[in-house]
């Protein structure tokens, strides 16, 4: 981050001096007229949207000279630049040299207005209208954005008004300059720290109440841009061989704030620090008095030289402005600028305190305040992610493990170098714990209610499935046919809510899903098992019946044994036949057996009857003729009771040969 502002600077006068590639230069020679006129056209109105001249974008309130005001109508300019934007902003004491620096890192001899008076020249932020097109090595497009702001320590200008215009630049910018002159002395370290300080809680308080430009916790937003510290009009020697970088990390390191009683210091809160020195630009006093009058060539060789390492060390840093690790546009540059004025107004950004406890306090409290509203707002994340239903067990604990840890990290972050914290850090785990176990019980309902209804509603669809199959069918078709529903039902109650496979309920509503299935399977089997039964049933009554019609004696006739025996055996056939034919489709099932039994105990029965019938067929037809005979033998006794007793004789013997062949027939039949 720290290579990024110094490389952004470096790579804007590099453009301008060394002829860097511009995002903007085509192959206009090859184009048609047409698409060169267009293009003209189009040029026209980016000039009218991004002039090339300073434009203010912040204000201060014209009453009081407390609060910021942003100018509406060069904000909006913001949103011409589409493409990926750096932002470079140089900050610190007024007339100390920040717009002629600004001026030569662009390479600009009339730039941002250079004040030769001791009236402070520059009031708010001020940006230059027109951004530096460049081509990074990577061959990214990126449009450089040089900030300019109110000095510090003006008079009759508020400490909370500077670490307003100090947070907005620092935040907004992806390159942190801070301009000193001659030296670097305590008070500019301790002015600069205790201003950082206010700007890292103001960063955390401008995302986590802003939706519309946080919709999760932006670290990018909190992380410190890398800060560059630039000493002009330098013409002392430092000790020994110590280069600038190591003096500045050396005066740092050995700060001594109220007697190093809190040891916080610029190093730990900035990712990357750096220092250059740059000699006197001029060594006449008309050119000191208003360097705007300076030439390039006016400019002394020693500040040149150095001005042009500062270039190439801010070229080599030069990457885009992100916002979760994305490169943002003009547009949400634009967006996140409106969001830190209005919050540096609402409040967010607290009165610098007079003394340095009171500091403390309020930051101690502030920070806890806000990393329990980050642990909240990250949380939420997660509840939306899920449109706050419910969410796998082990999800929700790691993802509150992780918010819990990012909010102590971020605590860490917040009240970093100060000392008697520790119940702070306390505070804010039991806090998020207890938080988490009135998340994780509402959780659990959540989860049973959720598979509770996915089991209700796959049952009734997989009841409904079965229902629409044909009954009856084979059993095998039948278990086949249940392995599928079940496997399908299975599937879609996984695939609805399997991301809660880890917890009791969801295994719990698994083995009760599976339950109902079962018992749908069993009532669809029972139905089943009555269909083929009728089936069985009404083969036996159609079998016996075409053997029953078949075998039925129509004229009364008595049978012999012989045709009795030839029409059952034929008669049966058939029957068994008409059987066969009505079962076919019961063919291999288990009650085949049984009703096949059934079947013939019926038939069996039929030939019984039908044997009964014929013998009493028989005994009508002997008790008939023996009727006859006897009336026969009366009358005729009547009328010839003269006869002798040889015709006598020959009657009786008649009638005993009637009788014996009847008896024969009967027991034949038998």
């Amino acid at each position: 981050m720290m290579s990024f502002k110094l490389a952004l600077a470096v790579l804007l006068c590099e453009a301008v001096r060394s002829g860097w590639s511009l995002a903007n230069d085509t192959d206009a020679t090859s184009q048609s007229a047409r698409e060169a006129r267009r293009t003209a056209a189009a040029a026209d109105v980016d000039d009218a949207n991004l002039p090339d001249r300073p434009l203010q974008l912040v204000r201060p309130d014209p009453m009081h000279h407390q609060h910021l005001e942003l100018v509406p109508e060069n904000v909006k300019r913001l949103h011409h630049v589409n493409k990926a934007v750096a932002v470079v902003a140089v900050v610190g004491k007024f007339h100390s040299g920040k717009s002629f620096l600004l001026n030569q890192l662009m390479g600009k001899q009339e730039g941002f207005g250079v004040g030769p008076t001791v009236r402070p020249k520059t009031m708010g932020i001020w940006m230059w209208g027109k951004p530096l097109e460049i081509v990074l090595p990577s061959g990214n497009p990126l449009s450089v954005i040089f900030l300019d702001t109110e000095g510090f320590a003006a008079s009759n200008i508020s400490e909370s008004y500077d670490a307003k215009i100090f947070s907005v630049a620092a935040l907004l910018s992806s390159y942190l300059i801070y301009n000193s002159v001659k030296i670097i002395d305590q008070a500019d370290i301790d002015y600069l720290e205790l201003l950082s300080k206010r700007t890292q809680l103001f960063a955390l308080r401008s995302q986590v109440t802003k939706s519309q430009w946080f919709d999760q916790f932006n670290h990018d937003l909190l992380r410190f841009p890398p800060l560059l510290w630039v000493v002009e009009d330098f013409v002392q020697m430092t000790e020994g061989e110590e280069t600038a970088v190591e003096w500045l990390r050396r005066i740092m390191e050995t700060n001594s704030r109220e007697d190093n009683k809190h040891g916080v210091n610029l190093l730990g809160m900035f990712d990357k620090v750096d220092c250059v020195t740059l000699f006197l630009p001029a060594t006449t006093k008309t050119l000191l008095q208003d360097l705007s009058k300076a030439r390039e060539e006016d400019l002394t060789p020693e500040y040149r030289q150095e001005r042009d390492q500062l270039l190439s060390r801010l070229k080599k840093g030069l990457v885009p402005k992100e916002k979760n690790g994305k490169s943002i546009t003009g547009g949400e540059l634009a967006t996140l600028l409106e969001i830190l004025v209005t919050a540096a107004n609402e409040g967010s950004l607290a009165n610098i305190p007079g003394r340095w406890e009171t500091f403390i306090s309020r930051l101690r409290v502030g920070a806890l305040e806000d990393c329990i509203t980050y642990y909240e707002s990250n949380m939420e994340v997660l509840l939306k992610k899920h449109n706050h239903g419910a969410i796998n067990e082990s999800e929700l604990r790691e993802w509150h493990q992780a918010s819990k840890e990012n909010a102590t990290q971020l605590l860490s972050r917040l009240l970093l170098g100060l000392d008697q914290v520790n119940n702070t850090f306390a505070e804010l785990r039991s806090v998020a714990d207890e938080k988490f176990e009135s998340t994780r019980d509402l959780n659990e309902k959540k989860i049973h209610i959720a598979c509770n209804s996915a089991q209700k509603k796959i049952e009734v669809e997989a009841e409904e499935e079965a229902q629409l199959c044909v009954l009856p069918m084979k059993t095998s078709q039948l278990n086949e046919m249940y392995k599928s529903i079940q496997k399908k039902a299975l599937a879609r109650y996984k695939e609805e809510v399997g991301f809660l496979e880890g917890n009791g309920a969801y295994r719990r509503h698994s083995e009760q899903l599976k339950t109902g299935l079962e018992y749908v399977f069993k009532a669809i089997t029972l139905k089943n098992t009555q269909a083929l039964e009728a089936i069985l049933n009404a083969g036996i009554e159609t079998a016996v019946e075409k053997f029953r019609e078949a075998a039925m004696n129509h004229n009364g006739v008595p049978r012999t044994t012989a045709d009795m025996k030839n029409i059952i055996g034929r008669v049966r056939v058939e029957a068994e036949k008409v059987f066969a034919d009505k079962a076919a489709s019961v063919e291999g099932e288990s009650l085949c057996t049984p009703f096949q039994g059934h079947f013939s105990t019926k038939l069996a029965h039929e030939e019984e009857l039908c044997k009964k019938e014929n013998l009493d067929l028989i005994r009508a037809a002997c008790k008939t003729i023996a009727m006859r005979t006897s009336t026969h033998h009366t009358s005729t006794d009547n009328m010839h009771t003269t006869h002798n007793v040889h015709t006598t004789h020959t009657y009786a013997h008649a009638h005993t040969h009637i009788l014996i062949n009847s008896y024969k027939l009967i027991n034949l039949s038998k």
